[in-house]
């Protein structure tokens, strides 16, 4: 996860810098007026932007791959960039979406496994081909010990020929996967199982259900599983009922549907977009200064602010960290819960406005109720106890590094005094 940070942090702000500041639904691009900009130059950054999304986030899965079988097998001294090299392969043969026309075949991928959607399922595939070059391979002849050059001509030519054997039997199991996912019976049940705990969670007028699916979601989230920047769609047709009668009385207070998924997830439960991000960013801001953590938050503040947190949840990391699990999940679940029970109390009203994209989290609920200012006071409110809810967590986690920055240092002084 840090070693490709980096491209996920430029994939990050390609894609907040396009949907925000120069798409004409964008935050940005309504109230900075970029709709003076010449069409012209609006379609060459779009094209421009959107290469760069792309060839970063587009393709995530090919890097992560590559980076989870090199590190694998150089961690049993074994050649790592052949690893490498067979797991992108056998990923691009899963993903190869097989034409049934062999006459005229085409050049397609199911982007799931390409992209940030199997984030889980592509670092155990690059876990696996590490240990098939770990039993498959011998380690000498990546390593020599008698100090010889691994790349010099005779052990390249050997380190070549031994990586034979795994790279037929990973090719064999791509072969067969890509067989199954080109069922489409089988890929459909597993692409939309993730959409359809997104539809649950938006369309449902029962709080029960949300709050479910909304951890489901979450929770995929959390494994790697989910969507990169899923936001539930403020539309819908039960969106469209509170629309409707906000727009007929001129007052979002009283609509037919006051606790619907969309609108209590996106209004309250979306502040730096999943699992409350910007909540831990400002968390972390205020305790751990000098850090590594530090040093993320700094840098992804702002595509988290526009709730575009694919950067942090990657940088820290949040996905599969089990310090953080906890707050992800069940923090966005309380916020409901609260904004619920305010709206029955009468507090605040519900938000049947929709809003543009790249929205300020804490602005949702103000802007989607027609700025309502009690809703931006426990909206900030609600900010406010995430912050401090994440703090015990993000201490925990500063011990965590501060304990692996030590060990690192023992290990490294021992090797030098040996």
């Amino acid at each position: 996860m840090i070693i490709i940070f980096p491209i996920v942090f430029i994939g990050t702000m390609a894609k907040m810098i396009l949907k925000t500041f120069f798409k004409p639904d964008g935050f940005i691009y309504n109230i900075a007026f970029l709709d003076r900009i010449p069409q012209s130059v609006l379609r060459l950054i779009d094209f421009m932007l959107t290469s760069i999304g792309q060839l970063t986030l587009g393709i995530l899965g090919v890097y992560i791959v590559y980076i989870a079988a090199d590190l694998t097998a150089k961690l049993y001294q074994r050649d790592g960039k052949f690893a490498g090299i067979t797991a992108i392969l056998t990923l691009l043969l899963m993903a190869y979406r097989y034409d049934k026309l062999p006459s005229s075949p085409s050049f397609n991928f199911y982007q799931r496994l390409l992209n940030g959607n199997s984030l889980l399922f592509v670092l155990a595939l690059g876990y696996g081909i590490g240990q098939f070059y770990r039993v498959l391979t011998p380690s000498q002849i990546t390593f020599p010990q008698n100090g010889s050059n691994p790349n010099s001509l005779r052990l390249l030519q050997k380190r070549a020929f031994s990586s034979i054997l795994p790279l037929i039997i990973s090719i064999s199991f791509g072969v067969v996967v890509a067989i199954f996912l080109n069922s489409n019976t089988i890929y459909h049940a597993w692409f939309n199982s993730y959409s359809s705990l997104v539809s649950a969670a938006q369309e449902h007028r029962q709080l029960w259900l949300t709050l479910l699916a909304s951890i489901g979601i979450t929770l995929m989230d959390w494994l790697g599983l989910g969507v990169p920047y899923s936001t539930m769609a403020m539309s819908g047709e039960s969106f469209t009922v509170n629309l409707n009668y906000a727009l007929a009385h001129g007052t979002p207070w009283n609509v037919p549907y006051k606790y619907l998924g969309s609108s209590l997830y996106n209004s309250f439960a979306n502040f730096g977009g999943d699992g409350l991000i910007l909540a831990l960013i400002v968390a972390i801001l205020l305790t751990s200064n000098g850090s590594y953590m530090h040093r993320i938050a700094r840098w992804t503040v702002l595509p988290t602010l526009f709730n575009f947190n694919y950067a942090t949840i990657i940088g820290l990391p949040v996905l599969f960290n089990p310090l953080f699990i906890v707050p992800f999940i069940f923090l966005p679940i309380i916020n409901i819960l609260l904004a619920s029970l305010a709206i029955a109390i009468h507090i605040i009203p519900s938000t049947p406005y929709p809003v543009l994209q790249g929205t300020p989290g804490p602005l949702i609920g103000f802007l989607g109720t027609n700025g309502n200012w009690g809703t931006l006071i426990f909206t900030l409110i609600l900010l406010l106890l995430d912050i401090v809810a994440y703090l015990p967590f993000v201490k925990l986690a500063l011990k965590v590094e501060y304990r692996l920055t030590l060990e690192e240092e023992d290990v490294v002084s021992h090797g030098k005094n040996n």
